[in-house]
């Protein structure tokens, strides 16, 4: 069984400036980080992170003045208005 914080990766050669490769090993040796790999790692994962959560909110910027978007969104919310009322009764 997999641990559940399990990703699959990748061995990857890439090309740093030595002085972020420094600060890396200095920060492994004060134990901020457990190793420059797992540094790099979690650089790239929240740099990924970042720009996916931008792109979505440059797609939502887009959606609130495409008035398409808009009026497919309130007849959704209009059909399940029904659905969302609280009734009287005990089930």
């Amino acid at each position: 069984m997999l641990n559940a914080n399990y990703r699959e990766t990748v061995k990857y050669t890439m090309v740093l400036p030595k002085e972020c490769l420094d600060e890396l090993k200095v920060l492994t040796e004060r134990k901020v980080i457990p190793s420059v790999s797992q540094g790099i790692r979690r650089a790239v994962e929240d740099f990924v992170a970042i720009q996916k959560r931008q792109a979505y909110e440059g797609l939502m910027k887009d959606a609130a003045v495409d008035t398409e978007f808009i009026r497919r969104t309130m007849d959704t919310q209009n059909d399940f208005a029904a659905v969302d009322a609280e009734g009287e009764e005990a089930w």
